[in-house]
């Protein structure tokens, strides 16, 4: 703390000269220091006496003396040189008014390429940082607009539930008719909800997640008519549960005229007033559920699995022969081209191979995709990612760990899968996760390979939809649901969110090669403390 507080730069650089070092030398330790002070090094904390809590601080203030040194060491290497151009005044060949222009030019010159590397360097910075900002304002927009529009739409319900509704088709026994004289009560807390006093039921407005019009049964009294209702196929009563929706009703009144309640067309308010002049029902339709995407995210999550335990073995594989046993020759170049190659096909060429490959091998020779079709379609694409990132991952192990273990006798085998793959799950773990990132967000190949029917029960040999092509069914048309669109979007950050996290724990728990964290200095104390007293006590006994 004394070296930094009341000694001068000047000083400290001195004393690294005095070790035999330049004065460039000398700079550039100060500066390697001062990263070590900041990464609380213990040598470096006790060789400037500095406190670990006060590291950052110290660390910055050198660096910023750092920083007026040289500035004052270019001011002075400047003043040099012209004082040396000056003496050239002396020389003869030249007269002295020649050789101060030439020495005013030499200095202008220098000004204007000094000048001109600053304003290219702030140049460059500014424009980094304005794309970055760009950027920033963009992802912070997409953002704020899918939680905007969608979280109103995201609910447990809408990520468990069906996508197709569950539709049951109703009638009443005229002996079962409503009452006209016994009315219901209900005080209904909403301006949206409308109640019916004949039957006891309050209904209410809502909208699907899928931007259709609906109505929902929001109360039903006790003893109302509709415990009444039946089964138009088995002739058994219906519970009718609360958020069910009306889609169609036909009835009669008192008078035996017919009555109509239409939810594509009627309102709440005069669905109510329907109601309320209806005697009995003599057909309908009730729906329940409906909108989720229960189906999707199950046919994402088989999507993942199998393309990864397509692909994994495969690129792993593939990157360990190019890295170890492959010999430098053209046809092992001409094969690490093609694979590179890989990488740039776009998406659409690799549904169209695999719905000509793949759907006819997983199909049994039918023309009909499933998961499995279009998971092997998604292994073909993501198998560059995964072997570039295990290759780089294999080309940055230590050579010395290689060569020591086949100095002990292992053989290359033995290497391999003893020392060099787990020394590699970091760089696998993340290539697997740039290949789930891809795997969830693609969408034009599982169009042919799999196809874009949306199921509800969802296995390895049906054709269902993952949650890309999901949005991208919703989306199309004339009617684009942006809602359900927006909600989806939101569940596939979450998923990469949770993943990417999961990931990059697991990665860094796998890390050999990570540096080891300074020991806190508070908890060192407390354990030489706490060996301290337990020594005293065995010396005790």
């Amino acid at each position: 703390m004394n070296d930094l507080l009341n000694m001068d730069i000047r000083a400290l650089v001195e004393k690294k000269e005095a070790e035999g070092k330049s004065g460039r030398e000398a700079v550039q330790s100060l500066a390697e220091d001062a990263k070590l002070i900041r990464a609380k090094d213990r040598d470096a904390l006790a060789k400037y006496h500095v406190r670990p809590m006060l590291a950052w601080l110290y660390s910055f203030l050198l660096n910023r003396a750092l920083v007026k040194y040289n500035e004052k060491m270019i001011e002075g290497k400047n003043e040099k040189d012209r004082l040396a151009l000056d003496d050239m005044e002396d020389e003869p060949g030249y007269s002295a008014q020649e050789k101060r222009k030439s020495v005013e030019r030499i200095i202008r010159n220098g000004k204007r390429r000094e000048f001109q590397r600053g304003l290219a360097d702030f140049l460059k910075q500014l424009s980094t940082y304005v794309m970055s900002a760009i950027l920033i304002v963009i992802l912070v927009g997409i953002f704020a607009y899918c939680f905007e529009e969608g979280s109103s739409t995201l609910s447990w319900d809408f990520i468990t539930g069906n996508y197709e509704a569950e539709t049951t088709a109703i009638y009443m026994d005229p002996a079962d008719a409503s009452d006209p004289q016994a009315l219901f009560t209900y005080d209904t807390t909403s301006d949206d909800e409308y109640f019916s006093s004949r039957w006891g039921v309050a209904l209410i407005d809502t909208t699907n997640s899928d931007g259709t019009y609906d109505m929902e049964i929001s109360y039903i009294a006790s003893g109302s008519p509709l415990e009444t209702l039946k089964n138009k196929s088995s002739g058994e009563y219906v519970s009718v549960a609360l958020g069910s929706s009306i889609t169609t009703l036909i009835g009669k009144d008192d008078e035996g005229n017919a009555v109509w309640i239409l939810a594509t067309a009627d309102h709440a308010q005069a669905s109510a007033a329907n109601f309320d002049k209806m005697a009995y029902i003599t057909s309908g339709y009730l729906s329940t559920g409906g909108y989720g995407i229960r189906g999707p995210v199950v046919a994402t999550l088989y999507f993942i699995f199998f393309a990864l335990l397509f692909s994994l073995p495969l690129g792993i594989g593939g990157a360990i022969y190019f890295s170890v046993y492959a010999k430098r020759n053209a046809i092992n170049s001409i094969l690490k081209s093609m694979v590179d190659m890989i990488s740039g096909v776009p998406s659409i060429i690799f549904g169209l191979a695999g719905a000509i490959i793949f759907i006819p091998l997983f199909s049994g020779g039918g023309s009909i995709g499933n998961i499995l079709s279009g998971s092997a379609t998604l292994a073909c694409m993501v198998l560059p990612t995964i072997m570039k990132n295990t290759e780089e991952a294999i080309k940055n192990i230590p050579h010395t760990l290689k060569d020591a273990s086949l100095a002990l006798g292992a053989s290359q085998t033995q290497t391999v899968f003893k020392v060099i793959l787990p020394s590699s799950v970091p760089g696998i773990l993340t290539g697997t996760l740039l290949a789930i990132g891809r795997i969830i967000g693609e969408s034009a190949a599982l169009v042919f390979a799999t196809g874009v029917v949306i199921q509800d029960e969802v296995t390895p040999t049906t054709s269902a939809a993952s949650l890309a092509v999901y949005i991208w069914r919703i989306m199309s048309g004339e009617a684009p649901n942006y809602k359900a669109a927006a909600a989806t979007s939101i569940l596939i950050l979450m998923i990469v969110f949770i993943i990417n996290m999961s990931v990059k724990f697991l990665a860094y728990r796998l890390d050999k090669f990570k540096p080891i964290k300074a020991q806190n200095p508070m908890l060192s104390w407390l354990k030489r403390r706490f060996e301290g007293k337990e020594k005293a006590k065995e010396a005790g006994k």
